[in-house]
Order: structure tokens, then C-alpha cells, then sequence
């Protein structure tokens, strides 16, 4: 599968999961909105690389709008059901991504990821 080809792949998966994702209630942040913000993390996350500034970016942006457990929780959660959803995704990518940005994160993101409080 060529490059272009995998991308378009990637993108249509996460389109959808934004479609068949429920709204979360009483959330000051939606699963959509994070999903928007981490998309462009995609590209590193599969195929290494450079860690574009937009991922950096969304990535400040998803923790800087965790402002209750529940949107913690909410956040934990749609990161693990996206990455799950992109085939190919490398984890030991992922983990990396946080310290390219100069964020600190107090887990590892795995395939299996139970959500803790503490990622965001």
C-alpha cells in the first residue's frame, strides 16, 4: 500500500470513529474534539519520522482542556479507542511522542490501556 493510499486509509478510519462516537454528557471536552487534536500524530505514530508541530500542538491543546476527572477519563479513553482503530500504529511511537513535545505524561500508552486519571 503506498503511502498516500495508507493515509487515506487512516484519515476515513478516523472520520468515522468520530461519526460512530456517542457524545459523552456532562464533558467539558468531546471525544471529536480530541480526536481532531491528536489526528495529525498520526503520521509518526505509524511511520516514524519527524513529530509534526501540529501533533505537539494538539496535543497541549487536549491537556490543557482537561479540566475534570471526567473529561481525564473521556480523554484516556478516546486516545486508546483511536489508536486502536489505525492499523499499524506503533506504541513504542506513541510513547515518545509526549517527550518529542516536551510534555510529561505519567503512563505509557499500551495496546491494552486501562485509562488511569493520570495520563492527561
Amino acid at each position: 500500500m503506498t503511502t498516500f493510499k495508507f493515509f487515506k486509509v487512516a484519515l476515513i478510519v478516523v472520520l468515522v470513529s468520530i461519526s460512530l462516537i456517542p457524545p459523552h454528557v456532562n464533558a467539558e471536552v468531546t471525544c471529536e474534539q480530541i480526536t481532531l487534536w491528536v489526528t495529525p500524530c498520526i503520521g509518526y505514530s505509524v511511520l516514524g519520522g519527524v513529530v509534526p508541530a501540529a501533533c505537539c500542538e494538539g496535543l497541549k491543546t487536549t491537556i490543557a482542556a482537561k479540566k475534570t476527572k471526567k473529561d481525564r477519563q473521556l480523554g484516556c479513553n478516546c486516545v486508546k479507542d483511536l489508536a486502536a482503530k489505525i492499523p499499524g500504529v506503533n506504541y513504542d511511537r506513541v510513547n515518545e511522542i509526549p517527550g518529542i513535545c516536551g510534555l510529561l505524561f505519567l503512563i505509557r500508552s499500551l495496546p491494552i490501556l486501562t485509562a488511569p486519571i493520570s495520563l492527561f
